[in-house]
């Protein structure tokens, strides 16, 4: 396994962390100190199963399909400013999750892009594209999220 590959199986396992962080934490808030009903939750775990598999292929397609590696780090990039800076600062209260897309997802998926581009493995055509498609998904997640605080009123 070379660098190239493992910046994008950290990146993979940003994406999962951060995802936990954002689904599982707020639900143990809830149920402290039953830590075990948010762990056994199959519920949780099937919502968020889609995002575990999408970021397992991505770190396995990486480097080799550029065009779909390239879809992690702008999704790693525009989530956390959409999801997590935009509706923090518009709720005026930080989202679930927010520490780990700020802090762990946005700087990892900068430092994919910046070995994808130093090294020339990521042409401008596939950075532009594999953009456009993270913005569209991250566009689509923010989408959610908000039809989500809308009718929890939260």
């Amino acid at each position: 396994m070379t660098f190239q590959d493992i910046s994008f199986w950290l990146l993979a396992a940003a994406l999962i962390i951060h995802t936990i962080a954002e689904a599982w934490l707020p639900e143990w808030e809830k149920v402290k100190p039953n830590w075990q009903s948010v762990v056994f939750n199959w519920l949780l775990f099937l919502d968020n199963l889609p995002i575990f598999i999408f970021a397992i292929a991505i770190a396995f397609a990486g480097w080799k399909l550029p065009l779909v590696g390239g879809i992690l780090p702008a999704i790693g990039i525009m989530h956390p400013i959409f999801d997590h800076v935009g509706l923090s600062l518009s709720s005026k209260k930080i989202r679930p999750g927010s520490w780990t897309g700020i802090l762990l997802l946005f700087p990892l998926s900068i430092w994919v892009y910046s070995i994808g581009y130093s090294q020339q493995l990521l042409s401008l055509t596939d950075f532009l594209i594999s953009g456009a498609i993270g913005l569209a998904i991250s566009g689509w997640l923010l989408w959610i999220t908000i039809d989500f605080l809308k009718v929890n009123d939260i």
